[in-house]
């Protein structure tokens, strides 16, 4: 009918409407009809137009003659892009964020903004399924959660500074928001870390997960020693995208392993491609193709690599789309040719994550997610090697029962990373559905998992990398803060602890000198003669890709920063 609208005249669509749609969505279905024509607010005078809705509904919505005004009145609006759309409702946030404490009607707010009452009310609900007195609500229980945990403020106080004029009622609506009276959320979450980014859902997952802190007592130093960066791949002709790199020393060599594309990610013709260094990363070999499907139609992604009984082997994803997985194939490098080469297939829907860790117990664990076949995977799981062997058979635990979340959400992209101290896994997780940094522990090597734990490491909206260095110091690296991964930092923890010290800011968009490098994400790191390796895509404006590698002296670290 969309398409049609115009060639009817507002009273034949005026008529049509009152025959054949419930009273009470008559107007909303109207906006819906029209899609946002009339947010240029220039063109129509919102007083004008809620007058006429109001008028409408004082006829009990029967009038035939106003409902034609309002349509003629709509129609006059002038049709607007999506930006102006999020613009609108940045604007509308802002405003209601600016003045939460202030008893401001949704009535002034429209006026102020220059917008129809009912159609701020329609466009909001549209926009974000809150209407604007609940998402008002919802900030001022942000900030009294804030204040909560952070201060020693009175509860009535607390009301009071976040907008509440009667306590009773602040009480009413806290306790209906988090399922726990003000008194005894703070109570309970006396211990949590509810991090600056936060959403006011991802506080009341935070608030039904236990918590973990590795940065207490808090991270006090940042480091600020010299750091080697070298480029590792260009985008260029053939290959514009490149993404999910891996890295392994074999033999005094440094590998890196990729998946390309020609333009976008995860289109067309995408191979596993890889270089080598011979001289600690600073210049790298021509690109290779160590895996590949010519016609596109098996999208390869991503690579990890593992050590075992002298060998340098590769896992690799075959998909049938994007993170769709088909199948896990294993190569190892042929030291007879110097290449990598094909041992098996296996019907494994596992999506590869980080490189295999070895365990104390020798056996082998590979971190991860799982889903049915040619399925998106959203549980988080690991495979284990019990014979230590990287070509032998490996067994599947699922770390949790599926992708689920305490609030009934599902995790999006959990890609996880395993960090073994002493005789504890800590399995770091990416967490894209909300933004509470995540971690399992195991005490059994992998064969059981505790349930979510949200952590103060602020890690958020990019894979995690973790491992323990040959001094005992565990490390993790990952973006922080930024949703835009503009800033890649690591962490050192104390020997043989899992207090995360001090830390190191690897790249930061504000302050780097890399032309055109707008973000850098996805790390993976190896350990090699003193030296840490970690390399990262690197992001261009656009969508071109490439890789890099920052080289951390760690002698250099212990000599300065970390005694």
């Amino acid at each position: 009918m969309s398409k049609n609208a115009k060639k009817v005249s507002d009273s034949e669509l005026a008529r049509f409407f009152l025959e054949k749609v419930e009273k009470d969505a008559i107007i909303p279905e109207l906006f819906n009809l029209f899609g946002f024509d009339c947010l240029v607010r220039c063109t129509i005078d919102p007083n004008k137009l809620d007058g006429l809705i109001q008028q409408f509904e004082k006829s009990n919505f029967s009038d035939c003659e106003t409902l034609s005004s309002i349509i003629g009145l709509i129609r006059q609006g002038k049709s607007t892009s999506d930006k102006q759309e999020k613009d609108l409702l940045g604007e509308i946030k802002d405003y209601v964020t600016e003045h939460l404490t202030e008893d401001i009607s949704i009535e002034s707010i429209a006026e102020v903004l220059h917008i129809s009452y009912y159609y701020i009310c329609h466009f909001f609900k549209q926009q974000t399924g809150l209407t604007l007195s609940a998402f008002r609500n919802q900030k001022r229980i942000e900030n009294a959660i804030r204040m909560l945990i952070d201060t020693d403020e009175k509860i009535s106080d607390i009301a009071a500074l976040c907008g509440f004029n009667n306590v009773s009622y602040f009480t009413e609506i806290f306790t209906k928001s988090t399922l726990l009276s003000p008194t005894a959320f703070k109570t309970k979450n006396k211990n949590a870390c509810f991090h600056p980014f936060y959403s006011y859902e991802d506080m009341l997952l935070t608030a039904k997960l236990g918590s973990v802190k590795f940065l207490e007592p808090p991270s006090s130093q940042l480091l600020t020693h010299d750091i080697a960066t070298y480029s590792v791949h260009e985008p260029d002709e053939q290959f514009e995208f490149l993404h999910e790199s891996a890295i392994m020393e074999y033999g005094g060599v440094l590998y890196a392993s990729w998946y390309n594309c020609p333009k976008r990610e995860l289109q067309g013709y995408t191979p596993i491609c890889g270089k080598r260094s011979y001289n600690g990363g600073q210049t790298w070999t021509d690109i290779e193709i160590i895996a590949d499907d010519k016609s596109g139609k098996i999208l390869f992604c991503p690579p990890v690599y593992g050590v075992c009984h002298g060998k340098l082997y590769m896992l690799v994803n075959e998909m049938v789309a994007p993170d769709h997985i088909h199948a896990m194939d294993l190569y190892v490098l042929d030291n007879a040719t110097d290449q990598f080469k094909f041992l098996w297939s296996r019907p494994i829907p596992f999506k590869l994550n980080t490189n295999v860790v070895t365990l104390p117990n020798g056996k082998l664990i590979l971190p991860g997610r799982i889903a049915e076949l040619d399925g998106f995977p959203n549980t988080p799981a690991v495979l284990i090697s019990d014979s230590g062997n990287m070509d032998a058979e490996w067994r599947l635990i699922k770390v949790v029962e599926n992708g689920d979340l305490p609030d009934g959400k599902k995790l999006v992209h959990p890609e996880v990373s395993i960090l073994c101290s002493g005789k504890i896994l800590y399995m770091f997780c990416r967490n894209d559905q909300r933004r509470v940094p995540l971690v399992y522990i195991s005490k059994d090597f992998g064969e059981s998992w505790s349930d979510a734990f949200a952590h103060d490491i602020p890690y958020v909206s990019s894979k995690i990398y973790g491992g323990m260095l040959s001094n005992g110091r565990n490390f993790l690296v990952a973006n922080t803060y930024e949703f835009d991964r503009s800033k890649l930092v690591i962490y050192f923890s104390e020997i043989g602890t899992m207090h995360f010290e001090k830390h190191m800011v690897l790249f930061d968009r504000e302050t780097s000198n890399m032309q055109g490098v707008t973000a850098c994400h996805y790390p993976a790191a190896v350990e090699s003669d003193g030296k840490l390796y970690v390399i990262a895509t690197k992001n261009y404006e656009g969508s071109h890709r490439g890789a890099i590698l920052f080289v951390i002296d760690l002698q250099d670290i212990e000599l300065t920063a970390l005694q």
